[in-house]
Formats: C-alpha cells, sequence, structure tokens
C-alpha cells in the first residue's frame, strides 16, 4: 500500500507536504456528473454531500500536497447519455477542470467513458455498475480505456453476490423486473449466467421478465405480469425512485403472496430506505454497494460519526461514501505522483490501495476496477435507526480470476 498521512477518516490517507513539486499552483478543480433531478435526484444530492465532506476534510488538512481543492463544478446528466458527453466536454474543454468524477447510469456511463479518452482527461466512476467500462482487455465488449476508473461494486461483482445469496433460498423458478437498458438487462444476464456456473438447476422464466421504463409511474402491468407466472424468486434492478415506486405499488396486491423471494440488487441502499421508512418490507434479501454499519472499522465508524453529524438523520449511502472515497483515491494518487498531470495520476492509481469506508479496496491495474466485496442481507426493523437495516449482513468477496474464467463451462452471458 501506497504510504499515508493523517485525515479526517482513519486510513484515508494522503502523503501533504511529503512530496516535491506538487506543491505549487492554485486549487485543484473537479468536474462532476450526476443525477441532479428527476427520479434519481437524491443520488446526485447524496454524492454531493460526500463531496463536499471529503473536500473539508482535505482543505483542513492541508490540501492534497499543499494545493486546495477549488471548485466541484456539477452538472445534470438528466439521465441522457447525449447531455452527459456534452458536460463532459464542457467541463474539460472550457472549465478547465483537472479531474472527472461521478455517472449514476451504466447507459450514460457507456457513452461518457470513450469520450475521456478524447478528451485525455481522468475520470472516477463513483456509481454507474455497468462492467464493460472498466473491461479494457474484452474486444467488442469492452468500453473502457486507461482513463476511467471506478471506486465502487460493479454489477458483475453485485451479481455475483446475488447468486452467492439466492443459493441460500430454496427458489428454483426465477424472473427479473429490471430498468429498460443495459443495467436492467445485463443484471438478469449476469444472473443467470453465474447460477448457471454455480450448478443450481434453475429455471429462467423468460416469458415473465419485465422492463419498465426509467422514472415510470405504473408498475401494474409488469407486477401482473410476473404474478401471472407465478416464480418461486425475482431478481429486481430497479433503483431509486423506480423502487420505491415498485415496492409500494407490490405491496397492494399479491406479488408478495406469490413470490417467496425477492432479490434487490441495490435495495439497501439508504437513498431507498430512507423514504421508504416504515413501508420497507422485511425479510427480503437486498445487497448494497456500501452499508454504513459494516465494516465495523476505524475508517467506517469515524466516517459514519462525522457524516451523521453533518447530515443529522441521514446514514450515509453508498454514493455519498463513493463520492468521498473518489476524492480521497485521487488525493492520495496526486500526492504520490506529485503532478494532476493525466498520465502521472493515471499511473498512481494503477494499483493504488486503500482502507476507506466501504473497506480495504485496490484499485486492480488492468481494469481500473476496485476490488471489493458485495454487501447483502436481509432487511428488518430497527429500534435504532429510522431506517430498515440489513440483519444479517454478508460481505462477499469477489471471484477469483476473471468473469470469463469463472464462466468458462457456461459461457458468456448471451445478452452482454
Amino acid at each position: 500500500m501506497k504510504a499515508a498521512g493523517a485525515s479526517g477518516v482513519v486510513g484515508l490517507t494522503g502523503l501533504a507536504g511529503c512530496i516535491g513539486g506538487g506543491g505549487g499552483g492554485g486549487p485543484i478543480t473537479f468536474g462532476s456528473i450526476h443525477l441532479l433531478s428527476g427520479f434519481a435526484s437524491v443520488y446526485g444530492e447524496s454524492a454531493k454531500l460526500g463531496y463536499q465532506m471529503a473536500k473539508e476534510e482535505i482543505n483542513d488538512d492541508g490540501g492534497i500536497d499543499g494545493r486546495e481543492i477549488g471548485d466541484i463544478i456539477y452538472r445534470d446528466s438528466e439521465a441522457s447519455p447525449d447531455t452527459a458527453v456534452q458536460h463532459a466536454r464542457n467541463l474539460v474543454e472550457s472549465e478547465g477542470v483537472d479531474l472527472m468524477i461521478g455517472l449514476d447510469s451504466s447507459g450514460v456511463a457507456l457513452q461518457v467513458s470513450p469520450i475521456m479518452e478524447q478528451l485525455q482527461k481522468p475520470f472516477m466512476i463513483t456509481h454507474a455498475a455497468t462492467p464493460f467500462v472498466t473491461n479494457m482487455g474484452d474486444g467488442d465488449r469492452a468500453k473502457g480505456n486507461k482513463y476511467v476508473f471506478r471506486d465502487g461494486v460493479n454489477l458483475a461483482q453485485n451479481l455475483y453476490g446475488a447468486a452467492k445469496t439466492a443459493q441460500k433460498t430454496n427458489a428454483t423458478s426465477w424472473t427479473t423486473i429490471g430498468p429498460n437498458y443495459a443495467f436492467g438487462t445485463q443484471t438478469w444476464e449476469y444472473f443467470k449466467a453465474y447460477t448457471q456456473a454455480m450448478d443450481l438447476g434453475y429455471e429462467y422464466m423468460e416469458n415473465a421478465t419485465a422492463y419498465p421504463s426509467l422514472g415510470a409511474s405504473d408498475y401494474t402491468a409488469h407486477i401482473n405480469k410476473v404474478i401471472d407466472a407465478e416464480p418461486d424468486g425475482v431478481v429486481t434492478s430497479l433503483w431509486g425512485g423506480d423502487l420505491i415506486t415498485f415496492l409500494k405499488q407490490a405491496k397492494n396486491t399479491d406479488f408478495f403472496n406469490v413470490v417467496d423471494e425477492l432479490l434487490m440488487t441495490v435495495g439497501a441502499a439508504t437513498d431507498v430506505l430512507r423514504p421508504m421508512g416504515a413501508d420497507m418490507p422485511t425479510n427480503l434479501w437486498a445487497g448494497t454497494r456500501y452499508w454504513f454499519l459494516s465494516p465495523d472499522s476505524d475508517a467506517n465508524n469515524t466516517f459514519r460519526k462525522n457524516f451523521l453529524e453533518a447530515n443529522p438523520g441521514r446514514p450515509p449511502s453508498y454514493n455519498a461514501q463513493n463520492a468521498y472515497t473518489g476524492l480521497y483515491l485521487y488525493k492520495q494518487a496526486i500526492e504520490s505522483a506529485g503532478s494532476t498531470e493525466p498520465d502521472a495520476v493515471i499511473d498512481a492509481l494503477e494499483g493504488l490501495e486503500m482502507s476507506a469506508p466501504v473497506g480495504d479496496l485496490r484499485i486492480n491495474p488492468d481494469s481500473h476496477q476496485a476490488e471489493l466485496p458485495a454487501v447483502w442481507g436481509k432487511t428488518a426493523h430497527s429500534d435504532e435507526w429510522d431506517v430498515a437495516v440489513l440483519d444479517p449482513v454478508e460481505r462477499i468477496p469477489a471471484p477469483a480470476g476473471t468473469l470469463r474464467d469463472l464462466l468458462s463451462g457456461s459461457g458468456w452471458p448471451a445478452g452482454v
């Protein structure tokens, strides 16, 4: 692990004042693209809280190699790939930002990633989960390039956790409800591929799959389609406001009487649990890319305490944690490189290790993907917290080797 110094969170450390040559110059500026309006604006709002907290800590601790973090210039992707691409170009070419960070939608990330190679500016993805923006060696499927990194769990890592979780259930017939774009369809294909590779003998009910549009207001037809098929289990990749709408409408039907197991791949996001409150169904399997009560480490306990002091009653979400950690990753890389020059930052990020609130992570030098466990558990009510919690909770390490290695017996997922 690269050496580190003190910061507001134990383990999230840098080398302020120790590296020569990088202390001159003005503030370091960041361009950030997130969902800041519409059905999932809470994700962008949470990310901004994480950025602000990290910025204040870093600047109070002497900045990045003697330079303050200056402006973090936010742009709203509006869930539109074209809009996000325009913002990326503007932030680099007109605003002159030093580094880029953000992105919430896989569909958006797939279009922005190639643009960063043209703009020659590093981009740390903090949320969007499609594996192919950090998969640089897999032919036509790869959308990654040397400028793109990710500090959060990707879809492949999370769905491996979903498959291991499904193995705990008695369900044998499965279908899916997911958003009608890459994230939804890839979730289903990865779930099938992993469970086939594990030889679980599942029936996959393709006739009952449902892919509502992003921001849908009425899920009745999709819910009834699943009820009519009577699967044992459903894996859903609905997220944000869409998942909230689906759960509230499903509770008013026979969905939970017919379906024995619901696996929500990002259902334990506190940005879902907070607005659901006491309406959150219990005893459902839910995954997340960071859980505010795990791990029980100095880094996470201090982060959670400080975040709650700044944002009372709002347990930190994975978008807040990933944004927070993303700035610290850049801090450590810049201080290691002694420069904000893109190639120097890229070289320093490759293989970088850090103890973050989410746990110990390493940026894989080949894929630029953070190596992290997926977090899964069952929803339960809590007397201590105003949100549902995970009880039990399990951290499921990413599989060894590449996805292609793991799936060599069952073939590459056909839909991704």
